[in-house]
């Protein structure tokens, strides 16, 4: 096999597990039966719920116009106009018809208390016994409830079993009420309906009558604040000099450059230190060039010069550098005072302006709290003489349109939860088909196998029920047109035509793990090309197990090791099988270790032998992921088969199995998917996907 087939191999084998929508779809289609099954189970058990355990409800529906606006009892305006409410006040009145008050007051007026529907405690006492002594058995103390706390349960169940709703652009409201009773539902919905009318006009009452007394102690306060807010004014007026805000920003922007100067100084002083101290440094180290770069003198460098060409003397530079230092420190003094003199300036400056500021802050605020309180009082005021005017206006809000009649039961809705049932036993069948499809390791359909691995599957067998594993292969001989044997010849015509130029000669059947079926593949892969007159020998190389006892009588058999250790002739060592018509080879056990009997120069020699007596030799390995041997076997082989067990072979172990072989150079020439069980296979909705139907007329079952 040539590295890039190999390689392409590998990568298919890596590919990833994901399924498109089709393969999802098609999932579901094969277990149609199932989930088809899970959905008239779901029905049942909604025709269960709807005709036996639930309980009929009855809507009742009142319904309720808004006629103004909720008036705003200091505005006379409002009253008189009839202006209506915004969404906001839509909103409000939904939950207020829903409010615990409106519905406590309800439950007074209909004595909802004692009512069996809204009130759980009278259902309690009238249970069983029973009930008190299996809490008394477990020591469940029953929890005593007080008045308050059952009124408010009854509140909460009224509460559910109310809801409002506003009829889209108006100011329509419907009183929805479901009990399990029509007449209750009917008599519930028109009287909330009243008490709600009858609420709001109490309340505008009430709230007109707190409005106008509250007014008026207010109207007095704001009077009495304002002759003190203008007498404040006054005061401070007297007590202060003050400067309007024209001088103040004059003076402010004088304060800035008085700021900006101080900087300056501040700046120049520093500079005049860091050119003294670099000044001095340089003379303590006797630096002439750092005496020269920080003085900046002319007069300096131009002694150094002559100093340095011999034209002067050394006291000339050392008594300039002397003046030069006693300048910088009188720049340096003079420089601290001026610093000092201005910001003293500025900070008596600044104290000024800061004090004129907060004068002017102040009386300011002081005639804006009088402005506000002025203000205040003439509103207070005029709106007072409105409230009481108001008193005599007061008309409902809202009036009853329609009253609640009692009507048919609405839930529960005998089509709707069949349909609804259904649906979720068809979605839980669903469900489980797939959660089954996608937690199943194995390998169901040979597309499922030729597609994850990427390596063609040369045959598929199916399981014959009843029939013990020594009894496969003689059945598949007394029974040649069985599906079984049919489908042993397809595996037979697929291993030779996979080849046309160099047909495969020996060829090795092995698997993942014992128990998949390799053994059985093998006797009747021989069997079979046995039929074809041609010479075979069936050689047994899983010689650890020696599996090759059940199947025959081979007590006192010797085996190939016997031959290629010259211990016996191959003629006497081969065990013809008549009813077969071929040649077996069994294994022995040995005191050496397989591998290394099988990496041996005799074992590469004896299988060349073979090849030049017999057409075909088909040889049955020990397991892959068991031992080395397949491998080592397969440096021999033309051709290897690889049995995967039906519904059992993991993917991991496939995929370790045919990487061992790739890891040494090997290449697997095809796969057999091994066991098929038809039966399960029409239950999973495959519907014999292999062609092998026990009716066909090309098969006697």
């Amino acid at each position: 096999m040539s590295t890039s087939k190999m390689s392409d191999q590998i990568r298919i084998v890596e590919k990833s597990d994901e399924l498109d929508p089709f393969t999802l779809l098609e999932i579901i289609w094969r277990g149609k039966l199932y989930i088809i099954s899970c959905a008239l189970f779901g029905v049942l058990l909604g025709g269960l719920y709807v005709f036996s355990l639930a309980t009929p409800m009855y809507p009742a529906k009142a319904i309720i116009a808004l006629e103004t606006k909720t008036q705003n009892v200091v505005d006379i305006e409002s009253v008189l106009s009839g202006e209506v409410g915004g969404s906001e006040q839509v909103n409000t009145e939904l939950e207020v018809i829903r409010s615990r008050n409106i519905i406590k007051k309800l439950v007074s007026q209909l004595n909802l208390i004692d009512d069996l529907e809204f009130n759980d405690r009278l259902n309690e006492s009238r249970l069983p016994n029973i009930l008190g002594w299996s809490k008394r058995l477990f020591g469940i103390q029953g929890v005593i409830k007080t008045e308050t706390e059952i009124v408010n349960d009854v509140i909460d169940n009224v509460i559910n079993a109310v809801s409002v709703a506003n009829v889209r652009q108006s100011l329509v409201f419907s009183i929805n009420v479901k009990t399990t009773d029509p007449e209750k539902s009917a008599l519930i919905a028109n009287t909330l309906a009243e008490i709600y009318i009858q609420d709001a006009l109490d309340v505008k009452f009430l709230a007109t009558e707190r409005a106008g007394k509250w007014l008026s102690e207010r109207a007095a306060e704001l009077k009495q604040e304002l002759e003190k807010s203008e007498l404040k004014i006054k005061q401070f007026s007297d007590g202060t000099q003050l400067i309007n805000e024209d001088s103040l920003a004059v003076l402010s922007k004088q304060l800035k450059d008085m700021r900006q100067r101080v900087i300056d100084l501040k700046s120049d002083e520093a500079v005049l230190k860091a050119k003294l101290q670099a000044f001095r440094t340089a003379i303590s180290l006797g630096d002439v060039e750092g005496i020269l770069q920080a003085a900046n003198d002319t007069r300096l460098q131009t002694i150094q010069q002559r100093v340095s060409e011999g034209l002067a003397r050394s006291f000339e530079f050392d008594a300039r550098v002397e003046e030069i230092s006693k300048q910088l420190n009188t720049d340096l003094l003079r420089a601290e005072q001026q610093y000092e003199a201005m910001a003293l300036s500025e900070k008596t400056f600044s104290k000024e302006i800061k004090a004129q500021s907060a004068d002017l802050v102040q009386l300011q605020q002081l005639q804006r709290e009088a402005q506000a309180n002025s203000l205040l009082y003439e509103s207070f005021l005029s709106r007072l003489k409105e409230t009481t005017i108001q008193k005599g206006l007061q008309t409902p809000e809202s009036r009853l349109l329609s009253s609640a009649v009692p009507r048919q039961a609405s839930s529960p809705k005998i089509a709707f939860v069949l349909a609804f049932s259904f649906f979720l036993g068809g979605a839980l069948g669903a469900g489980i088909i797939l959660f089954r499809e996608f937690n199943n390791n194995s390998f169901g359909t040979v597309d499922e196998l030729e597609s994850y691995m990427g390596i063609s599957v040369l045959g598929a067998i199916p399981k014959i029920a009843g029939v013990e594993r020594k009894d496969i292969l003689f059945f598949a001989i007394k029974n040649p047109t069985s599906v079984f044997a049919e489908a042993i010849r397809n595996l037979r015509t697929s291993i030779l035509l996979s080849d046309l130029d160099q047909p495969p000669q020996v060829i090795m059947v092995t698997s993942s793990v014992p128990g998949e079926g390799k053994t059985t593949k093998s006797l009747t892969l021989a069997q079979n090309l046995s039929g074809l007159s041609k010479r075979v020998i069936i050689l047994e190389c899983d010689i650890r197990k020696r599996i090759f006892s059940e199947y025959f009588n081979i007590d006192d058999q010797v085996g190939f090791l016997s031959v290629m250790s010259g211990n016996a002739k191959l003629k006497d060592a081969i065990l013809k099988h008549e009813e077969m018509g071929v040649d077996i080879l069994i294994g022995e056990k040995s005191s050496i270790n397989a591998a290394d009997v099988f990496s041996s120069e005799r074992f590469a020699a004896f299988i060349k032998r073979l090849r030049t007596e017999y057409d075909y030799i088909i040889i049955d390995s020990a397991p892959v992921l068991a031992v080395p041997d397949a491998r080592i076997i397969g440096q021999y082989v033309d051709a290897i088969i690889y049995s995967v067990l039906w519904n059992s072979t993991s993917k991991t172990q496939l995929k370790q199995g045919v990487s061992m072989f790739h890891s040494v150079g090997l290449k697997i020439d095809g796969l057999v998917l091994n066991n098929i069980d038809a039966k399960e296979m029409r239950r999973r909705g495959y519907s014999d996907q292999y062609a092998y139907s026990s009716d066909s007329e090309y098969y006697e079952n």
